[in-house]
């Protein structure tokens, strides 16, 4: 369970920096003291999104549920562990695709920044 629970965590930490460049490049994504920015230039100002970011707290957050997430992984494997791991690393991903999405459209619930 805590190889599970530390390969979700690890999935979701990792998974943070593409799902920012990805999302930055097919949509937009908000760069902080810069604003909404998309395409190549956005994808490639996302590293310093995440860092900032991930420096207000998604560090923690973020892998905090992919440890979640690295759990559920080993409960729904029934302990079979290579089931576990790769359940881990897809749900820790699912994670950090959820943190991005969120941070994307955080605007159409706030207003604008």
């Amino acid at each position: 369970m805590k190889q599970s629970i530390t390969t979700g965590a690890i999935a979701a930490l990792a998974g943070m920096f593409p799902t920012a460049f990805f999302l930055a490049l097919i949509w937009k994504f908000p760069i902080p003291f810069y604003g909404m920015a998309s395409g190549f230039e956005g994808a490639f100002q996302t590293p310093f999104a995440v860092l900032f970011y991930g420096i207000l707290g998604g560090f923690v957050v973020v892998p905090g549920l992919g440890a979640i997430a690295g759990a559920l992984a080993f409960r729904v494997a029934h302990g079979d562990v290579a089931k576990s791991k790769k359940l881990s690393i897809i749900f820790g991903v699912i994670c950090s695709i959820a943190a991005g999405v969120f941070i994307d459209t955080i605007d159409k619930i706030i207003g604008k920044w």
